[in-house]
């Protein structure tokens, strides 16, 4: 047999005609499209599906990140001076942030601050596995946060102005419960510094927390806490242009310094000077003249408050022992021995008084109405403790609440809120404040008092509105009406309402005014006291019937003087 030889251009020939004619059949073949196109978008799809699912789950996460990093911020801003503070930013984060929460690695969080340590940045990220994305080639995904703490280069000055009548220590527990609160806010303020923190502007360093602190009952006592003892012998005489006495209505051209305070005295205070002092009211008709809801020395109405009027031992403070059967009238006879006050202030007109008292001065305005049987009515003592200026050391002003044990006599408000306003300020006789600084400041008073107001001899007004809580409301026309303005017209001048005009002026010049009510639900005192603060509600008015709601109003008030702002 014979084979024929094959054609190889000619197979490749008929192979390309049979291929094309396949691909023109294809072409024309609808059968199966929709499952190839699915075939084709299914990888898109997974993708597009993915990428919304672990986008919202990036959401979350960085969302709780930012939450977590705001208040690790704001706690740490709070103690930014503390060797504690970062490791209280990470328990914060932590805290808010959970090991583990939706599967997230964090990095973080990173803290920074600037040289002065006015700012604190907290940066942290989060890695989270992908759902889907994978599919896209994303194995991961990061999301990032940062927040930043502005914490305002605010100077705090601070004064505490504590009621040491006899009812706080009514029992002792309630003495304590202050003493303890005022440590707490104090603690708070100063955190772990036992000195104020510092800036320094154009080579001026300035203290930025100055805390001072003021005691009363029915007087101030105005020396300085810790001082030296009064000295009647150092006292000194301070030549000043001529001037009428406001109280005497005499010319003089002295002023008297003692060794133990810085405030000026109209007259000496003499031997056995407890530290008290009036207040500047003169006791007239004219009420626009008096100087106790103002504060420097200067001139009111037409009268010259170029200093203050002393409290002299035998004139303002109680006396002991009694007289015996030698008394030229009967009526004294074996009778308690009083301040001289105490007789200028009853109905019996001079000379009926004991042989050892002087007869009523004419500048001294007896009270109205009277307060009588002066044997039974003997002048409130002045405190043993003195006023702490604005300081910046932390001890300083601890001890000088821990000092605080022994709370005696009446409750003169009018007189604690005063004092301390005169401390809080710059200007003689307490000029421990700097007068102005380059950045803002905060001035503010905290007042804590667990009474009424009661008035009686020896207290800060000479007992001139009568004694008893009749001091604080009457309307006796012998005192008049406040002057109106700034008061509203008609307004009875008793110490209620002038309490109330002197807390008007002291929020006038931009002061906050916090108020404590402590152990006493008296609706009068509590519509009376909340009026005195800056808001009658908190942060600036508490009423606080029990030493652990006490305590509590203090830290709130600590709280609201050192709040921070997030600025990022």
């Amino acid at each position: 047999m014979v084979r024929r030889a094959t054609n190889p251009v000619g197979r490749l020939r008929q192979l390309w005609r049979q291929c094309a004619a396949g691909l023109r059949a294809f072409a024309v073949d609808r059968r199966g499209t929709v499952i190839t196109f699915m075939a084709v978008a299914i990888v898109p799809l997974i993708g597009a599906l993915g990428l919304a699912t672990d986008a919202a789950r990036g959401y979350m996460v960085r969302s709780q990140l930012s939450s977590a990093l705001d208040a690790a911020a704001l706690a740490g801003g709070k103690i930014m001076f503390s060797a504690n503070r970062d490791a209280d930013i990470a328990m914060f984060f932590k805290a808010n942030f959970p090991d583990g929460y939706m599967g997230a690695t964090v990095t973080g969080p990173v803290i920074s601050d600037n040289a002065d340590k006015t700012k604190l940045k907290l940066t942290a990220s989060a890695v989270i596995s992908t759902t889907f994305m994978h599919v896209l080639g994303f194995e991961t995904m990061t999301v990032a946060a940062e927040t930043e703490v502005t914490r305002s280069v605010d100077m705090l000055d601070l004064v505490l102005t504590i009621d040491m009548s006899g009812s706080m220590g009514q029992p002792l527990t309630k003495i304590q419960g202050a003493r303890d609160a005022a440590n707490t806010l104090v603690g708070i303020l100063y955190g772990d510094n036992t000195v104020s923190p510092t800036y320094t502007v154009d080579g001026t360093t300035y203290n930025l927390l100055n805390i001072g602190l003021v005691t009363w009952n029915a007087k101030t006592n105005v020396t300085i806490n810790g001082g030296p003892a009064y000295d009647p012998s150092l006292t000194t005489t301070v030549t000043v242009p001529s001037f009428i006495n406001p109280v005497t209505g005499v010319a003089q051209t002295v002023l008297y310094k003692v060794n133990n305070s810085p405030v000026l005295f109209l007259r000496n205070p003499g031997a056995g000077w407890k530290g008290c002092v009036y207040a500047r009211y003169v006791g007239d008709s004219d009420n626009t003249n008096d100087g106790d809801l103002d504060i420097g020395y200067k001139t009111i109405g037409n009268k010259q408050w170029m200093g203050y009027d002393p409290i002299p031992a035998l004139e303002g403070e109680s006396r002991s022992g009694s007289y015996t059967s030698s008394q030229s009238l009967s009526t004294w006879r074996n009778t308690n021995k009083s301040c001289y006050g105490a007789y200028w202030n009853d109905n019996n007109a001079d000379p009926n008084h004991p042989d050892d008292v002087s007869n009523q001065p004419a500048w001294w305005h007896t009270a109205a109405p009277t307060i009588n049987s002066p044997q039974s009515n003997d002048c409130t003592d002045c405190l043993i403790h003195g006023i702490t200026p604005l300081n910046h050391t932390k001890q300083t002003i601890t001890d000088a609440i821990n000092a605080l044990t022994t709370p005696a006599g009446n409750t003169d408000i009018p007189q604690g809120l005063y004092w301390a306003w005169e401390v809080l300020m710059p200007g003689d006789p307490f000029n421990e404040a700097v007068a102005t600084v380059p950045f803002p400041r905060q001035r503010a008073i905290v007042l804590l008092t667990d009474g009424e107001i009661v008035g009686g001899n020896g207290d800060a007004y000479a007992g001139r509105f009568g004694s008893g809580t009749g001091a604080g409301t009457t309307t006796n026309a012998a005192h008049g009406f406040l002057p109106s303005p700034p008061a509203a017209a008609n307004t009875r001048n008793n110490l209620n309402n002038r309490l109330l005009q002197l807390a008007a002026n002291v929020k006038a010049a931009g002061i906050k005014l916090y108020v404590i009510q402590f152990d006493n639900t008296n609706p009068a005192l509590t519509t009376l006291l909340s009026s005195v603060a800056t808001e009658p509600n908190a942060p600036y008015y508490y009423n606080a019937p029990t030493v652990a709601e006490l305590q509590e109003a203090f830290s709130q008030i600590a709280s609201n003087l050192s709040k921070l702002r997030l600025s990022l």
